[in-house]
């Protein structure tokens, strides 16, 4: 884990405020560059608001279990196991998500030799993110398929009208 950390916290290829602002200045000023720059910005916003939408799925979730978890893994042996296997799969996709397309990376602060590499750069974060994006997507449809299967079992037994 201190590895991951170290990961995302080294500067040494950073650039400093200054340094940062007359890479930018020198990079948007090309037309084309800035319209490729801006596309690819643009994709990674979309990326950005639709993870958040699963981090409000994974939410809706976790609330749903502390209210009614206890009751329903109670209720059987199907049950419980179903919720513990829906809030595991539902906290790995959060993982996924926190540490994936929605780790925050300044892309103006790393330094480049050149426009190219900027966009190439963008273009394999995007890449990167999306991939996770759909991991995520996969591992939460699990959790709340599984969270849904404790809730039948919970209705099948009969409890949810005592």
């Amino acid at each position: 884990m201190l590895k991951i950390f170290n990961k995302l916290t080294t500067d040494e290829d950073k650039l400093m405020p200054e340094e940062e602002l007359a890479n930018l200045k020198s990079f948007v000023l090309d037309e084309q560059n800035n319209l490729l720059y801006n596309r690819l910005i643009s994709s990674l916003d979309v990326l950005q608001s639709r993870s958040q939408m699963l981090l409000s799925l994974v939410t809706i979730s976790l609330t749903i279990t502390g209210f009614s978890g206890p009751q329903i893994a109670r209720s059987s042996g199907l049950a419980r196991d179903a919720i513990i296997v829906g809030l595991i799969f539902v906290l790995m996709s959060a993982f996924i998500l926190l540490f994936g397309p929605l780790r925050l990376s300044w892309v103006t602060r790393i330094n480049y030799e050149d426009s190219d590499q900027v966009l190439l750069r963008l273009i394999r974060a995007r890449n990167k993110r999306t991939a996770r994006f759909h991991a995520a997507g996969i591992v939460l449809v699990i959790g709340l398929i599984s969270y849904t299967t404790s809730v039948i079992a919970f209705l099948m037994t009969g409890l949810a009208t005592k």
